[in-house]
């Protein structure tokens, strides 16, 4: 491939040419700097991208071997843009890092709310306990073989009721009663 007429500007960066330099950096900075901008950084981040950008062309000129064959503000821009997308990566993942080591020093939420539920459980079973305490024997017992899972039937006949039916009246007489005990202590 035939050499890109922008290549003075590598030999300005090997005679350290100020007039061609500046030319570049008028040619180069203003793309590069939107860019940036548009990405996430700042004007200072551009022009430090910019002065890497330059000293690895400065490295690239003095190599014997090295031929621009393409035009200087795509080669400038490409470097920039890798430096960059690095540059965020490695933000990203100091970003996690901190997260991360941040969170070590946390307690565990799902241990926490675990705690807290089971606390809360057993304060609502003492406040259950209470109020069925309250309640007259007969409506513990009812509700007692009824929660052990006990027919209606069988529950009338152990606490000597006439039928099932008058075992939900009563059920349901019993339990309202519980539910304002309950509620009551709150």
């Amino acid at each position: 491939m035939q050499e890109h007429p922008d290549s003075r500007f590598l030999v300005a960066l090997r005679e350290n040419d100020s007039a061609t330099l500046e030319e570049l950096y008028q040619t180069c900075s203003p793309g590069i700097t939107q860019w940036v901008l548009n990405n996430n950084g700042t004007v200072a981040d551009a022009r430090d991208l910019f002065q890497e950008a330059l000293i690895s062309l400065h490295r690239s000129a003095h190599k014997a071997d090295f031929r621009l064959t393409c035009p200087i503000n795509a080669l400038v821009f490409t470097i920039c843009r890798n430096q960059w997308i690095s540059q965020l990566r490695g933000k990203k993942k100091e970003a996690e890092v901190r997260k991360a080591e941040a969170e070590r020093y946390l307690p565990e939420p799902a241990t926490v709310s675990a705690y807290e539920r089971w606390e809360n459980d057993e304060l609502e079973k003492q406040r259950l306990d209470k109020a069925l305490s309250q309640l007259s024997e007969t409506c513990q017992k009812l509700l007692r073989l009824l929660g052990r899972g006990i027919s209606s039937s069988e529950a009338a006949e152990r606490l000597g009721m006439p039928n099932a039916n008058t075992v939900y009246r009563r059920k349901n007489a019993c339990l309202t009663r519980w539910r304002e005990l309950f509620d009551s202590q709150r």
